[in-house]
């Protein structure tokens, strides 16, 4: 059987599914992979592509990242998150529209887990990750993190100069007690000292979340939000040497700039 004629038999399938779900037989969606939908010249009326099973990278509200090998794109539907929480551990068609402005991305219509359809559909606003080759970053320092501890002695050069250069460093996402307050953060941890990233925005918490479900270093670039008011005793039992806010992050070949 030719490529053509498979690609014509799964589409001819998943329309099956999407009617016996309640849809029309007129959507259909070209069933194939990431890579033929953004690579070949695949001619799919309306630019209607079904994927099977994609792997998430990771997702925030309404936009997730996809893999599939070496290849990441995003994804974008209302509430994606919750959605894809529904359908998690289960074999899925995720059926999508390409789009390509502001950037190459899917919106998700509907995840088909058998004869069931959970509809998404297009998020009211939504915006994605900066991505950029290169980043200027000479107003960064170069410390010796491995010698950083909570001691605001050894915390001086970074709040006189309070940028600088993450090359590796592991991001959590955890309860934290600070300042009198409890709850989940992220944090970025090295082998002495610890601080929290202080409310990332949307598309930087995206690729947090990717870092941690991948197990992959942070390496970026900072800056020190302030030197921090709790006590010693603190610093010394927790390792929390105050806050930082991510001004970028190398990921996938690209940095990711924060916008907030």
């Amino acid at each position: 059987m030719s490529r053509l004629s498979r690609i014509l038999l799964a589409a001819a399938i998943l329309s099956g599914i999407v009617a016996g779900c309640g849809g029309s037989v007129e959507d259909t969606y070209m069933t194939t992979t990431i890579r033929s939908a953004t690579r070949d010249r695949l001619m799919s009326p309306g630019f209607k592509f079904a994927f099977n099973s994609p792997e998430i990278v990771a997702v925030h509200k309404d936009v997730a990242m996809i893999r599939e090998g070496n290849l990441l794109e995003f994804a974008a539907g209302q509430d994606l998150e919750g959605k894809l929480e529904e359908v998690a551990g289960k074999r899925y068609v995720m059926g999508t529209r390409k789009f390509f402005n502001p950037i190459v991305y899917f919106t998700v219509d509907f995840l088909a887990v058998g004869t069931d359809t959970i509809s998404v559909g297009e998020p009211y606003d939504v915006s994605f990750p900066v991505l950029s080759k290169r980043y200027d970053d000479e107003d960064f320092q170069e410390i010796d993190l491995s010698k950083l501890t909570a001691n605001m002695r050894v915390l001086r050069p970074i709040i006189d100069a309070p940028k600088f250069k993450v090359p590796g460093g592991t991001v959590k996402y955890e309860e934290v007690a600070y300042k009198g307050e409890t709850g989940m953060m992220y944090t970025l941890n090295f082998e002495n000292v610890r601080f929290i990233i202080d409310e990332p925005g949307d598309n930087i918490e995206l690729i947090l979340k990717a870092l941690i479900s991948e197990n992959h270093f942070f390496v970026g670039g900072v800056t020190y939000d302030g030197r921090p008011t709790t006590s010693n005793e603190y610093r010394r039992s927790t390792k929390i040497a105050g806050k930082v806010i991510v001004d970028y992050i190398k990921y996938g070949g690209n940095i990711i700039i924060s916008t907030s």
